[in-house]
């Protein structure tokens, strides 16, 4: 039995420009299942790393 650990990084923006940027972020599973969400302010690419360091730990422990 294999399992599908595809998970994927949704981002939104919710308001501002720039530095001041607020991003909301979303983990969903494979069906489109939202696990985990959060929100950071500031740059695109800061918001997806923090996306992705809350998407590796959920992989950590689903591995577990």
């Amino acid at each position: 039995m294999t399992q599908d650990n595809t998970l994927q990084i949704k981002l939104r923006l919710k308001s501002g420009n720039g530095p001041t940027a607020n991003w909301h972020w979303e983990v969903l599973d494979s069906t489109g299942k939202v696990l985990k969400t959060g929100s950071a302010v500031g740059p695109e690419h800061k918001a997806f790393a923090t996306a992705r360091i809350a998407k590796e730990k959920l992989e950590q422990s689903a591995s577990r």
